[in-house]
């Protein structure tokens, strides 16, 4: 039976060259943005302070759920692009020998499965929640990656993912009427917006196609913003949730205008990356500007910080 890493084991060189490319294979720095989707669910629907967190057993099976799942889309993913990825990306683990595919194969089945059993022990409707993010993960990346259903596809597993954090909301879970369903559109049309930009971003990306996901991405920001202009607790959280979200609304157009300009793929893949971790912000602005808890806004937005400095080692695609 194998051992934990001891202090020496990872203050060696050979350890980390062992243990680095299943941490890029995991793309671990985006696991953040799903620990957020969970975050804004679960706050949006309780009042609750930070210093009562620690006895919210539920949330943090939640976000076992949603962090299992999401790093098994992350494994899964590669395992079934590394006939691709070998032609476009062979630096990847998979396609560069650094992990063999039989032993990814394997690694993304334990974390769906270690996903769905948290789901589990959490509740009956986080299990449903569960078992469908895990049939949009697996409907992806195996089949409709490449399809025009793709970026939905791809949109839904993050609507879900909110929806999972708000799972245990009772009998206005899936009321159009609350607070986190609209959270949960706006960020479905954001992130399918986010797909269709980042289509192809290794090779030659189309112009037409980079502009269509920019707006749809940016139509997805203006379904946030109208939902903290309807369900905010009060006029200054509305104001402050809605500044946050305009800047990054504008921060994201000039990125990705200019990305379309300069048509570079590492310039694109760049700007895909930072529309990925505005997840966190996003979520951090729903949280502010419709609760006005800004303790606990805070602490969503401070999960940018471990996602950036991994990033600087770990690639997030």
């Amino acid at each position: 039976m194998s051992t934990p890493p001891t202090v020496e084991d990872c203050q060696n060189p050979s350890f980390w060259q062992r243990i680095l490319p299943w941490l890029r294979l995991l793309r671990l720095p985006t696991v953040f943005t799903a620990v957020a989707d969970i975050f804004c669910g679960y706050f949006l629907t309780r009042k609750l302070s930070i210093e009562t967190l620690p006895q919210e057993t539920s949330l943090w099976l939640l976000l076992g759920a949603s962090a299992g799942l999401y790093l098994a889309g992350m494994v899964l993913n590669d395992v079934f692009d590394a006939k691709l990825d070998a032609e476009e990306r062979p630096e990847r683990p998979i396609p560069s020998g650094a992990i063999r595919l039989h032993h990814a194969q394997i690694f993304g089945g334990i974390l769906m499965a270690a996903g769905l059993t948290c789901a589990v022990l959490a509740g009956i409707v986080p299990l449903q929640i569960a078992v469908l993010i895990a049939a949009c993960v697996l409907l992806y990346d195996a089949f409709a990656k490449s399809t025009w259903a793709g970026p939905v596809v791809m949109g839904s597993c993050r609507g879900l993912n909110i929806l999972l954090g708000a799972s245990l909301a009772g009998d206005q879970f899936l009321s159009w009427n609350t607070s986190h369903v609209t959270a949960a559109t706006g960020l479905l049309v954001y992130i399918t917006g986010v797909t269709v930009f980042a289509r192809n971003e290794a090779g030659e990306a189309s112009t037409p196609s980079m502009r269509i996901g920019l707006a749809i991405a940016t139509f997805g920001l203006l379904i946030d913003l109208w939902s903290i202009n309807r369900f905010s607790v009060s006029d200054a959280s509305r104001v402050a949730g809605c500044v946050v979200l305009a800047l990054l609304a504008v921060n994201i157009i000039l990125r990705g205008g200019r990305a379309i300009r300069v048509q570079q793929p590492r310039l694109t893949q760049k700007t895909v990356g930072l529309m990925l971790l505005c997840i966190i912000f996003i979520d951090a602005a729903m949280v502010l500007g419709i609760t006005g808890n800004s303790p606990l806004a805070a602490m969503i937005a401070v999960l940018t910080i471990p996602a950036v400095l991994m990033k600087k080692v770990i690639p997030l695609s």
